[in-house]
């Protein structure tokens, strides 16, 4: 047997605000796009734009919370799709995320208005502030 390791963790923005859909089982899936600055060569202004899906309670927290525009940390596993259209072979990469999670400053959080709810009751400071989908209370409330 071989073995294989397989994770990502991504930090970027939104592209647009995410799309739900719901699988034939029932399941919601929620995918979008993030904008991954690249650091490479040095001082360079270009970005990756790769595609995310998310499934069950994370799909949920991303389609309730996540809107354009925001900066998110992403972890999950590469797939690669594959699949053959008017007989041409076609794959496409994409990331399935098992965490998503907001990943700026409370300050920024706060004096932003992405539609995303936030706390205005949390001290102002440069602290980063990590919400996520990780959360495993059964709470109905708010994340952060």
């Amino acid at each position: 047997m071989s073995i294989s390791f397989n994770k990502i963790i991504l930090v970027g923005r939104l592209t647009r605000d995410p799309e739900t859909k719901f699988a034939a089982s029932g399941t919601q899936v929620t995918s979008f796009s993030l904008a991954v600055d690249r650091d490479y060569p040095k001082d360079s202004n270009e970005a990756d734009f790769i595609r995310i899906s998310t499934f069950g309670k994370t799909a949920e927290f991303v389609a309730q919370y996540m809107t354009k525009g925001r900066l998110v940390l992403v972890e999950g596993q590469l797939r690669i799709n594959k699949w053959e259209k008017d007989g041409e072979k076609r794959q496409m990469a994409e990331v399935v995320a098992s965490h998503v999670k907001f990943m700026e400053t409370k300050a920024a959080a706060n004096g932003s208005n992405h539609g995303s709810p936030a706390s205005h009751n949390e001290p102002q400071n440069d602290d980063i502030a990590f919400f996520g989908s990780d959360d495993t209370s059964e709470s109905d409330e708010i994340p952060f």
